[in-house]
């Protein structure tokens, strides 16, 4: 299948602009210029968003909690949610419009996590910060009228990296459970050798030469086979709770992600998964920023599962 006509306006967008790499400009520029060309020109309503400060792993942590139902009489299943950029780029900001439409149409709280970029931070800096916030909201979930039988941890891309490493701690630790993982596009096999790594390495959104220097900036001299780096590594993942992953046609991560979908349902982790067919890699952002029907579809069927996942009584506990 071709790229849909809705996202090769995306491209056709970015053919037309000046991009520069980040080895060209100061980070603090190429960020901006991130910055501006991804900020959402759609912002759903949600009944309460707020900023709290919490503990991190070396010291305090911004998190951003989307609320669609603020007076909420019980305690609520939530949304633990890490942006992606490549463990470099982005923040809470540039992933405000995901949690919103992710809050609202789940009708959950999602919580998103402000945690240290690399270079100046490698790793596993951002990594023990998304651990940290975990647990804490977890054991605190009482006073944040949260269910802690019923919290999801989840992100898009290197964020669906970092979700599944907390969950690969969260079990070496013995750390608090988690009941649901939603991977969008997620970065699981960062020295994979697949169809989709070459086919679209360069045009589709996700650059070879952007992807290796945010991994090299990330990684530096660590073991690539760290699983984690690359969960899908990992000797067991039996453990890992109920999963819904998704992926896109045209984006280099196509293969890894299908592939940790998989491994999980044949190590029998319950695991639904779906390739959201002519879309780009980052494609739930770039539904904010231009109209994207399979974008809001994508959003839709998350929402549905996390949903369904955290409803009382459900997921592996």
């Amino acid at each position: 299948m071709s790229v849909h006509p809705q996202a090769q306006v995306l491209l056709d967008l970015m053919a037309q602009q000046s991009r520069p790499q980040p080895t060209d400009i100061p980070l603090a520029h190429f960020r901006a210029f991130v910055e501006k060309v991804a900020k959402p020109r759609q912002v759903p309503e949600i009944a309460e968003v707020r900023d709290i400060e919490i503990p991190g792993a070396a010291g305090p942590m911004r998190v951003r909690i989307y609320s669609p139902t603020p007076d909420a009489s019980g305690p609520q299943p939530a949304l633990i949610f890490i942006h992606g950029g490549g463990w470099c780029l982005n923040t809470i900001e540039s992933h405000d419009s995901v949690c919103r439409g992710l809050a609202k149409q789940a009708d959950i709280v999602v919580l998103s996590l402000d945690y240290r970029l690399a270079p100046e931070h490698p790793f596993p800096a951002g990594l023990e910060d998304c651990y940290a916030a975990t647990q804490w909201i977890s054991k605190n979930a009482q006073q944040l009228n949260l269910d802690p039988k019923r919290l999801a941890l989840g992100g898009d891309s290197a964020g669906g990296n970092l979700a599944a490493a907390t969950l690969l701690l969260t079990h070496e630790r013995h750390g608090a459970p988690i009941a649901f993982q939603l991977l969008i596009y997620p970065a699981v096999h960062s020295a994979a050798q697949n169809e989709s790594r070459e086919k679209f390495s360069q045009g589709f959104a996700l650059d070879r030469t952007l992807s290796n220097w945010m991994y090299a900036s990330y990684a530096g001299n660590q073991d690539p086979a760290n699983p984690l780096l690359s969960p899908w590594l990992a000797k067991d993942l039996s453990f890992m709770p109920t999963a819904y992953i998704l992926t896109a046609s045209h984006d280099p991560l196509r293969d890894e992600g299908q592939l940790y979908a998989e491994r999980l349902q044949k190590e029998g982790v319950q695991c639904a998964y779906k390739c959201y067919q002519g879309m780009l890699h980052g494609f739930l952002n770039h539904t904010y920023i231009l109209p994207m029907d399979v974008g809001e579809e994508a959003i839709s069927d998350c929402a549905k599962h996390l949903r369904g996942a955290l409803k009382p009584s459900s997921g592996k506990l």
